[in-house]
């Protein structure tokens, strides 16, 4: 039997956004009918967890999020002990739906962007101003803790943007960057991949980024070429599977496969021959006796593929032949592939196809000995505590060997025959830092990685320390150590304002309720309704979008009257201040008021804009306040991608060079002119700061470019 370490759901082909790489061809217009129900996806998980939880899930689509039963499903696998993660092109990943997610148990979210550029980004997608709220959906994550990676689908069109693309990641606090090679399937049938010796440039750049980078996870998906080049670069690399590490490559059919939403199980979603489908059987049958999973683990292949070094560690993509021989018309192929031309014209059985050479590669066979993965049987002179054992079974499987290898090296460098969990819990905090997202168990709880099994309370603290109860203390202890601090610091800070002496662990739980955005109220049938009428004839993702809003306004106004109920007087109110408008206090609006007049009505429009997302009725000055924090420091995670280092004017002229809708823009230059002079018009006398923005805003600003 071959562990499955990964698999995929594709819950549906609903899609609020029409990406031109789409490999199912999911789009708006596609129907709910036929899509797995949410008792047929529950006993996938039942029957996948009951085989083991080390198999991680992905959620992802289409769009997931159309999925009303997303919570439902993530809770359920989360609650066998399976690591339930959600991939999501972040458009509706609105922070109702974050604290949902969370609260359902989700490891992390997977939001997809493809250009630090806003108008490429929403070109590639197919929706304008998709760039905004997948960033604002990133900024819902960081705020209520829950880890996300960022997806990018590198082409010939961005490629240029590798480099900045991982500097933002690690500025947006992401824990991974996903690098993802197109495989010309669906919508992306149609578009030009990059050249495989651009390719190879890239796979050069991430494993060198990599190795400089070591906070931040980045990882080349649908390009095994991965493992040989950082097995070239250092035959050590913990990037290998010489050393152990079984992701990063292709595991189609080996390790990995997918469920279409109708229930077909395929080794990946660029190979499309469907094995089974797990409404006709079961799905362990279909992975474990699948003719083409079988051949895909015990692979015959040919051409170059065939004759390679690095065919066990590698061995080439196998969906990309198979794509070429299954083309009605020929494919061109890029020009410094010409050994593959053949395929062009040549029609091949899908099985011979299936184990023909990789044409988007770059390396020739050298005749050299063969390359062995790592074989973690054999005899050792090291033994293993029943606690390592423990934690070593939480790992992933994909990373199972290389940790073996890697704590049995340690505890011999400490001369110790023995592997025990301090020395698992030594190399995961030299490894991740404080970075290593937490891992759900059986029971659904948050399990801390192995560098955080201290738990104690944060030590320091800037002023005096409350005193905390033994059952808030382990509270706290449970929280992954990235997160603890802040954790630390609010319970503190809530608990002095309303005159406490100790925190404990109902003002813990209280905190954590607060934070859920759901219904409080009872809703009337009138009152439902109305608000279904209103959200009918908008698109799904629009519905999606409001929805929350106007759910809370609606039971802001049923409060205003005393009343626990909802009625449709109160959903008429909202709908009649125009979706949940919000109101202004004298002092917000007279800063408002005040700004220059060039920038005064988009100040205007985008707070009103972040108070309805929040749910607010009301638009303080401390509100104001934070939407103008949160969008500059989005602006300088921003610049920091693009490669900017100094908080000045030049950034303009950098920005210039490097944005499209810049270049020539004339209206632009005058609005930038404009800014400049006002602002050096009210610069500091001392010249510490540009006058405008707190002391402390600058210094974090400055403090996130230079880090």
């Amino acid at each position: 039997m071959h562990d499955l370490y990964l698999i995929a759901i594709n819950l549906t082909r609903r899609c609020n956004l029409a990406c031109e790489h789409c490999y199912m061809d999911a789009d708006g217009r596609a129907s709910a009918a036929g899509e797995l129900g949410t008792a047929e996806v529950t006993q996938l998980l039942d029957e996948i967890a009951a085989r083991g939880t080390e198999t991680m899930v992905v959620l992802t689509g289409g769009e997931p999020l159309l999925r009303r039963d997303l919570e439902r499903l993530v809770s359920h696998g989360s609650q066998l002990g399976l690591a339930m993660v959600v991939g999501t092109n972040g458009v509706l990943l609105n922070e109702s739906r974050v604290v949902s997610l969370k609260r359902a148990g989700v490891m992390g979210i997977g939001i997809s962007l493809d250009s630090l550029e806003p108008d490429s980004h929403d070109r590639f997608r197919g929706c304008n101003g998709s760039w905004e709220k997948t960033l604002a959906g990133m900024d819902f994550c960081r705020r209520h803790q829950l880890p996300f990676q960022v997806h990018f689908s590198v082409t010939d069109r961005n490629a240029h943007e590798v480099r900045s693309m991982i500097d933002f990641t690690r500025a947006a606090g992401a824990h991974v960057l996903n690098i993802f090679f197109l495989v010309c399937t669906g919508r992306g049938e149609s578009m030009s991949d990059i050249s495989p010796a651009r390719y190879e440039a890239v796979l050069n750049e991430l494993v060198e980024a990599q190795a400089n980078t070591p906070e931040l996870l980045i990882r080349a998906r649908c390009a095994p070429h991965f493992k040989r080049v950082a097995y070239e670069r250092d035959p050590d690399s913990p990037l290998t599977r010489a050393q152990g590490y079984e992701g990063g490559g292709c595991l189609a059919g080996i390790h990995y496969c997918r469920i279409t939403p109708e229930g077909a199980v395929t080794a990946c979603p660029y190979i499309p021959d469907e094995q089974g489908n797990i409404r006709q059987e079961s799905f362990w049958r279909i992975w474990d006796h699948a003719p083409q999973m079988q051949s895909l683990r015990q692979p015959t292949l040919t051409g170059k593929c065939g004759k390679c070094e690095y065919r066990k560690l590698c061995g080439g993509c196998r969906a990309r032949p198979l794509g070429i021989a299954r083309a009605a018309e020929p494919i061109a192929l890029p020009s410094d592939a010409t050994e593959y031309h053949l395929l062009t014209t040549e029609r091949l059985g899908h099985g011979e196809a299936l184990m023909r050479a990789d044409p988007w590669c770059g390396h020739y066979p050298t005749g050299k000995p063969l390359i062995e993965p790592l074989n973690e049987s054999g005899p050792t002179t090291i033994s293993w505590s029943p606690e390592a054992e423990q934690r070593l079974a939480r790992v992933p499987g994909f990373l199972r060997k290389m940790v073996r290898k890697r704590a049995e090296a340690h505890a011999v460098e400490q001369g110790e025959s023995q592997v025990t969990v301090a020395h698992m819990s030594a190399l995961a905090a030299k490894r991740f830092g404080d970075n290593m997202p937490a891992r759900p168990t059986a029971s659904g709880d948050q399990a801390t990685p192995g560098n955080q099994a201290s738990g104690e309370i944060p030590p320091e603290s800037p002023v005096r320390r409350l005193a905390w109860t033994a059952e808030a203390t382990e509270y706290l202890q449970q929280t992954p150590t990235f997160l603890r601090e802040g954790v630390f610091a609010v319970a503190e800070d809530v608990a002095r304002q309303e005159g406490r002496l100790e925190v404990n662990i109902n003002l813990l739980r209280r905190l954590e309720a607060e934070d859920d955005p759901a219904r409080k109220l009872f809703w009337e049938d009138q009152a439902e309704e109305l608000l279904e009428v209103v959200l009918a004839g908008r698109a799904p993702q629009v519905a999606l979008f409001v929805r929350p809003s106007m759910e809370a306004a609606a039971e802001r106004e049923a409060k205003r009257r005393d009343s626990i109920v909802v009625s449709e007087a109160d959903v008429a109110v909202v709908i009649a201040t125009d979706m949940a408008g919000v109101e202004w206090d004298a002092d917000a609006l007279a800063r408002v008021e005040s700004a220059p007049d060039f920038v005064r009505g988009g100040i205007k429009k985008a707070a009103e804009f972040g108070a309805r997302r929040e749910g607010l009725s009301r638009i303080t000055a401390e509100d104001l306040t934070r939407f103008r924090n949160r969008a500059m420091m989005r602006a300088v995670r921003r610049m920091k991608g693009f490669g900017m280092a100094d908080l000045d004017f030049d950034a303009f002229a950098i920005a210039r060079e490097r944005v499209p809708r810049l270049k020539g823009n004339e209206q632009a230059v005058k609005r930038f002119q404009q800014i400049r002079s006002y602002v050096e018009s009210k610069q500091a006398p001392d010249g510490g700061g540009l006058g405008l923005l707190d002391r402390d805003l600058l210094e974090r600003m400055r403090a996130e470019l230079r880090r």
